[in-house]
């Protein structure tokens, strides 16, 4: 599955402030580090050469040692993060060219995001502008006061939990980050930019597994899975 006009920023560059020690995109999963399985997958996928992995600088030439042992033959270009996500996108999209039509942005702690949910996503963004995988919310919610008492039960109906890898109009997508950079706004979510500059987002409703890298916990789940399934 290839789409030569889609470039691709996979954010490696986070702190892991809430994993705890070490940067848990070097952790090993089933083999390989975990920011590869989502490198592995969309490589592929994207425009020749317009892939682009970033990184901290501290620790760039750890995730370069690992491209070139791993993905020898694979063109992955490396930036580096900035101190916040949203800089960190920034610098991904200022590294690809602007002849591409579309974008696509993707946290490197989601290593089960398939080709295959990327494709729906790249085929709503055509449409729409701009599309992100997501899911209703199942859950009861609450919204609470400073001390943690109930005020209110929440609407679900209309809620989705978002995901990645979200796919946008690239030119669009660059607009939004322009404007939300005049206005001095920082976003953690791409969906978010787009919104904040008035540029439609379709979510894409999907069931697959997706779950993102937070906490130790997590991946401890996602080794007991790759480890079940052998």
């Amino acid at each position: 599955m290839n789409f030569p006009d889609l470039g691709m920023v996979i954010v490696a560059g986070g702190g892991s402030r809430r994993y705890g020690s070490g940067n848990k995109l070097l952790e090993n999963l089933d083999g390989i580090p975990l920011f590869l399985h989502s490198v592995r997958q969309f490589a592929p996928c994207c425009a020749a050469g317009e892939l682009v992995l970033v990184t901290p600088e501290a620790e760039q030439e750890c995730f370069a040692d690992w491209l070139r042992r791993d993905l020898p033959g694979r063109a992955v270009k490396l930036v580096t993060g900035g101190a916040v996500r949203s800089e960190s996108v920034r610098n991904g999209l200022n590294a690809l060219p602007p002849g591409l039509s579309l974008v696509a942005v993707h946290d490197a702690a989601r290593p089960l995001a398939t080709p295959a949910l990327l494709a729906r996503c790249v085929e709503a963004a055509r449409r729409c502008g701009g599309a992100v995988p997501g899911r209703p919310v199942v859950d009861t919610l609450k919204a609470v006061d400073e001390s943690g008492h109930v005020v209110e039960t929440v609407d679900r109906g209309r809620l989705r939990r978002v995901e990645t890898p979200q796919v946008f109009q690239f030119e669009l997508l660059r607009e939004a980050w322009r404007r939300a950079g005049e206005a001095g706004m920082e976003f953690t979510d791409d969906a978010a930019v787009m919104e904040f500059a008035g540029f439609p987002v379709e979510v894409v409703t999907h069931a697959s597994d997706n779950l993102k890298i937070t906490y130790p916990e997590d991946l401890a789940y996602l080794r007991w899975r790759f480890q079940s399934d052998q």
